[in-house]
């Protein structure tokens, strides 16, 4: 599966919810450069579906959450 799972998606709408007043989330996120995400999460998110793509993935997945406000 390339795409990310329901279950990631939780996840990751939790995080986003919980940090974008703490942090600048700019209209391209950068997972490698957002020092609020932790190693923990993105462990999570290995574990439930894990994918050449997964990184790419949360950031298209978390950009396009920015640009829906």
């Amino acid at each position: 599966m390339r795409g990310l799972t329901a279950k990631q998606k939780k996840l990751l709408d939790k995080w986003y919810e919980e940090n974008k007043s703490k942090t600048r989330i700019g209209y391209f996120f950068d997972l490698g450069r957002c020092e609020a995400f932790s190693l923990g999460l993105l462990e999570k998110l290995e574990e439930i579906n894990d994918s050449e793509i997964l990184y790419q993935a949360i950031n298209r997945y978390i950009s396009d959450k920015v640009m829906e406000k």
